[in-house]
């Protein structure tokens, strides 16, 4: 029986577009905006030690070698922050399943990011468990964040769904032993998991369909 549903936090609840800061960037640095895109999208040093809560004098310190530039990181960090923008679906589907299932966040993702958004989109009042990576050392889709999730929402990797925009981040759930949704869009988002819920369920005498 599906107990709980977690949510990947960009790309999911929140989009995000690199390209956005990117842009305001190259003006500050007079470099080539397609490469500070390729940078903070692909980089995967600077993303790890980011997500991991690296000191910011580590990741910009890999961002200069990269870029070849001095970064002023009060001013790059005011403009990385300006990436985003919420998924209206979601987020209302967060709230009205959580009327009936457990629901928590789990993200990749550094301080900077997790406490501007959790602030911005009021995150604490949807989601009573929230995990990020910063705060716990290890990222998807390492098995451990998994398990951490697992155990703060009390339930058993079969009692839950996991909805992520990237495939090796579901695949890392599945391999726990928890139902994977890769998000494609939000209708087929809110479908699947609709599906699972009903397959897991059937037994049951209460099933509530989310997506009619």
């Amino acid at each position: 029986m599906i107990k709980a549903v977690i949510f990947d936090l960009g790309g999911v609840l929140i989009f995000y577009n690199h390209m956005i800061a990117a842009r305001k960037m190259s003006r500050l640095i007079r470099v080539p905006k397609e490469k500070i895109f390729a940078f903070l999208n692909e980089n995967k040093e600077f993303n790890v030690s980011y997500e991991l809560k690296s000191s910011p004098k580590i990741y910009w310190g890999i961002a200069e070698k990269e870029l070849g530039k001095k970064i002023p990181i009060s001013d790059f960090e005011n403009l990385w922050k300006t990436i985003f923008w919420p998924n209206k679906k979601m987020i209302f589907f967060a709230r009205k399943i959580k009327k009936k299932y457990k629901i928590a966040l789990l993200s990749n993702t550094g301080n900077l990011h997790g406490s501007y958004l959790s602030k911005k989109y009021h995150l604490q009042e949807i989601f009573s468990v929230i995990i990020y990576s910063y705060k716990v050392k290890t990222r998807k889709p390492n098995r451990k964040i998994y398990e951490i999730a697992l155990k703060k929402l009390h339930v058993k990797p079969r009692e839950a769904i996991f909805i992520d925009d990237k495939k090796p981040n579901v695949k890392g759930a599945e391999k726990v032993g928890i139902h994977g949704v890769l998000f494609r869009n939000s209708k087929q988002a809110i479908r699947d998991v609709d599906k699972i819920i009903e397959r897991e369920n059937k037994n049951q005498n209460s099933i509530v369909s989310f997506s009619r």
